[in-house]
């Protein structure tokens, strides 16, 4: 394992400028967050609450004991990311301000007795980033010579599954099957009078099939002084993946095909929703999941582990819901251990559709480095 590392990091890395303080590859360079993750929200509604209501199973995407009945809706995301900590290290700092992308869409089934059944799609992990700038504050350093860096990246984490839940009592108990599929790309132009300067590229697509099983319970009126407790707990199966490394150089060009796999592992959630009064209403989640590896590319991504907090008002006299919500997500031995969440949502029910918009502010923390940021606006449309 430590040969196949070794061959990768040279393959990718050499040549690359000691301004970045590591490596430009997914391996715990400066300029990519492989291979930490931070989830993100399938529709508007959570994103407004920084997913407190993650787990709460009134979606199907982390919580298969969702309420059964027809519907429909369909989510899309604008993703703005801010690198300053390469913004403050370098010159001519450039970088696309926007991208765009699908973020959930959910299918509830007619329900068939006490059962419900429900399809589902989204995307738990999307980051894009592309950006350009010149090596270096300007200061003469025999260490980092002059010369101009464009990076791209692109990592995404798509999961499909079709749920099925029961009423037990005052709960309900579903589960789910689901495929999970992860799409990445990176790569590294390094223009300069370094030999070793060129194009490096990393690809690597993989599949696998896993599942998801909850359950909720509701308490007391759901208008004043009811409570709905969610439970979730997800296995992520091995996911095999085909990895293509390939340089452009000065010096030559090769191509390396490796096989690599991300290890299984859980994930689990609660979230809490109190109805302080018919308009107001508190929410909370905890969740965390634990360390996978990634074989074949030798590098792993600590345990993680994430708190929300939110508060919702809606009258059922009103057209408009408002949300509020705050958080944080941490996971150790990655290039970004900790985001700082803060969300603002609006919801506005039509006649026959209601939509939700959703904004979540992240600040990311790169340890001794100047914090990033990270904005994403999720709009849903969903039908009554």
């Amino acid at each position: 394992m430590t040969r196949v590392f070794m061959v990768v990091t040279a393959v990718l890395c050499m040549g690359v400028p000691a301004a970045l303080a590591q490596t430009p590859a997914p391996f715990g360079s400066p300029l990519f967050a492989f291979p930490g993750s931070t989830t993100n929200p399938a529709s508007g509604a959570s994103a407004g609450l920084a997913m407190a209501d993650r787990w709460l199973g009134d979606d199907p995407f982390d919580n298969p004991a969702a309420a059964p009945g027809p519907g429909v809706q369909v989510s899309g995301a604008l993703l703005h990311v801010s690198r300053q900590d390469l913004r403050a290290q370098n010159r001519d700092f450039d970088e696309t301000p926007a991208f765009f992308n699908g973020s959930g869409l959910a299918v509830g089934l007619p329900a068939r007795g006490r059962f419900g059944f429900n399809l589902y799609a989204y995307q738990p992990l999307f980051q894009q980033e592309s950006n350009a700038f010149s090596r270096g504050t300007g200061t003469p350093d025999p260490n980092n010579p002059p010369g101009t860096i464009e990076a791209q990246s692109t990592a995404r984490e798509m999961r499909a599954g079709l749920g099925v839940s029961a009423a037990v009592g005052a709960a309900r108990v579903g589960a789910a099957l689901e495929v999970t599929r992860r799409d990445d790309h990176y790569q590294v132009v390094e223009e300069s009078g370094n030999p070793e300067a060129g194009t490096r590229t990393v690809d690597f697509t993989g599949d696998a099939v896993g599942f998801q099983v909850g359950a909720t319970l509701d308490r007391g009126d759901s208008n004043s002084h009811g409570l709905r407790l969610g439970l979730g707990v997800r296995h992520h199966p091995a996911l095999p993946a085909d990895a293509s490394l390939s340089e452009a150089l000065l010096t030559g060009s090769s191509d390396t095909t490796l096989s690599v796999e991300r290890e299984a592992g859980w994930e689990f959630g609660i979230s809490a929703r109190y109805a302080a009064s018919p308009a107001f209403r508190v929410l909370g989640s905890l969740g965390g999941r634990n360390a996978q590896s990634w074989q074949g590319f030798d590098v792993a991504a600590g345990r993680a582990w994430e708190w929300k907090a939110a508060l919702e008002y809606h009258d059922a006299r009103d057209p408009f819901t408002l949300r509020l919500g705050l958080g944080q997500q941490h996971q150790d031995d990655v290039p970004q251990p900790r985001s700082d969440d803060l969300a603002l949502g609006f919801g506005w029910r039509f006649a026959h559709v209601t939509t939700d918009l959703g904004l979540v502010h992240r600040t990311v923390v790169r340890e001794s480095q100047p914090h990033s940021f990270e904005d994403r606006i999720v709009l849903t449309v969903r039908t009554p």
